[in-house]
């Protein structure tokens, strides 16, 4: 792989963290994607083209390929995401943690609801899920199963800071998080403070 560049072979090491993988042929490809979104700063799969090395001899073969990895049924997304942020997240392990709650509208017909961890003034988003909504606002049972989800990639030992809109504010989700015991050993204090615009629902360790 002597003509293959530096950051596609920086990728699939870090891609190859876990054996979650149902075909190689899966990471390899995700990781030219992510060579080709990196070095051409858009979102366009025509885009990405130029940067994949492969014996392809016309762009459009490597776009049909991306196209065909979207759109692949068997492709777990949640499955090879979470141990990578898992991963990552390790560096947060006795210190605040900051995830906010958010979520965008796509085309006014689908919404997409997200926990994402705040770093550096970037949210990354750690776990989501897309519903046809035509509203920004969506009630506590969408985004349950995502609370459960990111409770179980985030550290153990570490304080949970929770950012919403005000429009999140709902009784059953205060329960939640309390039912969710980011601290283990200790009980939890839950209070919400005014923080630009935001109110915050912190866990705290006694």
């Amino acid at each position: 792989m002597e003509n293959t560049p530096y950051l596609y072979d920086t990728l699939v090491q870090v891609l190859r963290q876990h054996r979650n993988w149902l075909d190689l042929r899966h990471l390899t490809t995700l990781a030219w994607m992510m060579v080709g979104l990196i070095h051409a700063g858009s979102i366009s799969l025509c885009a990405w083209a130029p940067y994949v090395v492969s014996r392809a001899w016309y762009s459009q073969s490597t776009v049909r390929r991306f196209r065909r990895w979207l759109d692949n049924d068997r492709i777990e997304v949640h499955a090879l995401y979470g141990p990578l942020m898992q991963q990552a997240l390790i560096g947060w392990v006795d210190k605040t943690l900051y995830v906010a709650l958010d979520t965008s509208m796509l085309w006014n017909t689908y919404c997409l609801v997200r926990l994402s961890v705040i770093y550096r003034g970037r949210a990354v988003p750690v776990v989501w899920c897309v519903i046809e909504h035509r509203s920004a606002a969506v009630a506590y049972e969408v985004y349950q199963g995502l609370l459960e989800k990111a409770a179980t990639l985030v550290p153990f030992a570490c304080q949970v800071v929770l950012l919403a809109d005000r429009g999140f504010a709902d009784t059953e989700l205060m329960h939640h998080l309390k039912h969710l015991g980011w601290h283990s050993q200790s009980a939890l204090g839950l209070c919400t403070l005014p923080w630009r615009g935001l109110w915050e629902v912190m866990s705290t360790g006694m």
